[in-house]
């Protein structure tokens, strides 16, 4: 299982996402980022980036 905290991204947010891969987790940042943070499709790679640095194992 992974996980990403948008806290870890974006201090002070409390969204936090688990999913099976690292795959499904990028999706659901991107859509957070879109529908809690305002980003639009040019900003998605930084948050690609982002998210994938912040993903990490959980058991």
């Amino acid at each position: 299982m992974k996980e990403f905290d948008c806290a870890d991204v974006v201090p002070g947010c409390g969204a936090s996402f688990r999913a099976p891969t690292a795959e499904e987790l990028l999706l659901h940042g991107r859509v957070h980022a879109e529908h809690g943070h305002g980003k639009v499709a040019a900003d998605m790679p930084a948050v690609d980036v982002a998210v994938g640095r912040a993903i990490r194992d959980v058991a």
